[in-house]
């Protein structure tokens, strides 16, 4: 069979459906809303910050991985009636704008760097509530984590894998980010994480939003943030880390129940634990695994492995509190998605208070993202409201497409049979 070689010279743009993003982020008054709490950042002909941080959606919606990749991204989007993209340059400069000085803490002798962008924390939570991924007057469940992020940046400090790198603090709900506070590489995860966690719940407050249930790994084990959490929140669940104490009052259960979760066969059981030499009691709920031959001993040196949660849930059964527990687990997907598709893993900056902007507008992408995949995944049955962007990017964004102008009006022709048309975006 032969075949020939037909070359036109149509402006044919590959990616038609970042097109319907663009709709939706206006029809829900995000750019507005972002100028209005970030303030105008050019009164002539300069771009404002909602066009920036549009531009960052854009960039990494359409498959790319740094910032510099609009360079190629934009000669497509720029066909868009009346649309404004800048180039990588400006991005860089609007993201040192929106910078604020470190906070440092001293602690033997050493000086240890947070970083801490209020504004736009405030700003990633109000973006969430006009997506309607949070509401006001309302309770949320809370998982708080730390995430590495390995890095060669100027400012990048060793940290506990032997690698340079940031280490911010991130809390989410329901698969949304709702708070970001970025930290030097060589920090203890308990270093003042009370104080993150005032913050965070701070600005929960201000936005009439409270926290249900709080949930995090042994790295918020310790009494000052227990008792913090405990105050602020409905219940909570932290991994409790092992202790000489806690071995003595695990090692005289009796009664334990025999179970299966995810799975597994264990035994569990729960006692009344007074931890941290705090003045109440908490509840203690603690898993045994029996060891499987190779696997190193336990505590106990015995044939088990303990797992223990600690927590003020009264009245849930063990098991429900470590099915519930376990739910936090989903959130490394969170972690998963922000490294891989957002561009954490590729902080553009030289420091932590740049890199810090460029973590929380990130954050927002990941939201937006979140709240358009609810809002087509009923019309496009190859996506669901978990969809990573690589699947987004074949199953929607890549339609070819073309920009005509007819009457007066202009009119966004696709070529493709998907169902596009049902959306209602245009």
């Amino acid at each position: 069979m032969n075949t020939k070689l037909q070359i036109k010279s149509d402006k044919i743009i590959p990616f038609g459906g970042f097109f319907f993003v663009n709709k939706f982020l206006k029809q829900k008054g995000i750019p507005q809303l972002i100028d209005k709490e970030l303030g105008i950042r050019s009164t002539l002909v300069g771009y404002q910050y909602s066009e920036i941080i549009h531009a960052l959606f854009d960039t990494y919606l359409c498959g790319g991985d740094h910032i510099e990749d609009i360079s190629y991204i934009g000669q497509f989007l720029r066909q868009e009636p009346c649309s404004r993209i800048p180039s990588s340059d400006t991005i860089g400069r609007a993201i040192k704008e929106l910078a604020v000085e470190n906070v440092p803490y001293k602690s033997d002798n050493q000086t240890y760097n947070f970083n801490i962008n209020s504004q736009l924390n405030k700003l990633l939570i109000k973006i969430n509530k006009r997506l309607g991924l949070l509401s006001a007057n309302s309770a949320v469940d809370v998982d708080f984590d730390h995430q590495l992020i390995p890095t060669e940046k100027y400012d990048a400090k060793m940290s506990y894998k032997k690698t340079k790198g940031y280490f911010p603090g991130v809390a989410s709900a329901g698969g949304c980010i709702i708070y970001v506070e970025n930290r030097d590489g060589n920090i203890n995860v308990r270093f003042h994480q009370a104080d993150t966690l005032k913050r965070m719940l701070m600005s929960l407050e201000e936005e009439q939003i409270a926290v249900n249930q709080f949930r995090a790994d042994c790295g918020s084990y310790y009494k000052d943030v227990v008792e913090l959490i405990a105050e602020k929140c409905q219940v909570f669940y932290l991994r409790a880390a092992h202790s000489q104490e806690q071995s003595i009052q695990i090692g005289r259960i009796e009664n334990w129940q025999q179970t299966e979760i995810n799975y597994q066969r264990c035994d569990i059981a729960s006692i009344a634990y007074r931890p941290l030499g705090m003045k109440q009691d908490l509840r203690l709920v603690v898993q045994r695994t029996e060891i499987e031959s190779g696997q190193q001993l336990d505590l106990f040196k015995g044939k088990y492995i303990y797992r223990s949660i600690i927590t003020n849930d009264w009245q849930h059964s063990e098991q429900d509190i470590i099915e519930i527990y376990n739910k936090r687990g989903a959130r490394e997907r969170d972690f998963d998605q922000l490294n891989n598709d957002f561009g954490w893993k590729h902080p553009p900056c030289s420091f932590l208070k740049q890199n810090t902007v460029f973590l929380i507008l990130m954050a927002i992408c990941k939201n937006i993202f979140t709240a358009f995949l609810k809002s087509i995944c009923k019309v496009f049955a190859s996506l669901t409201p978990t969809s990573r962007v690589k699947r987004f990017l074949f199953s929607f964004v890549n339609v070819p497409a073309k920009w005509i102008l007819s009457g007066r009006q202009w009119y966004l022709k696709l070529y493709t049979r998907l169902p596009y048309d049902k959306l209602g975006f245009f």
